[in-house]
């Protein structure tokens, strides 16, 4: 799955009615590398830091970003739309 961090669409309220791009790259990186746990999150996280435009992710890289983020403290905004792209809604 290709996904780009720089322009991810997020919500932008409640009613999920309207997205915008979002750079969150570098935070979600940066989280992942600061309170994830093992070697293939640290390698994921510079991937993800280290990425220019769409990147290809396979499927277990995607099932680490999911496993994260229904962990983590990341805006539910966040977590829903980036929820959505992984599941490729």
């Amino acid at each position: 799955m290709k996904i780009d961090f720089e322009k991810l669409p997020c919500y932008t309220d409640i009613r999920k009615s309207e997205k915008r791009e979002m750079n969150v790259k570098y935070d979600f990186a940066n989280e992942m590398y600061i309170n994830g746990g093992g070697v293939a999150m640290g390698a994921l996280a510079l991937k993800i830091y280290n990425a220019q435009g769409e990147t290809e992710y396979t499927e277990q890289e995607c099932q680490l970003m999911q496993a994260y983020i229904n962990n983590s403290q990341f805006s539910p905004i966040f977590i829903e739309s980036l929820t959505e792209i992984l599941k490729g809604e």
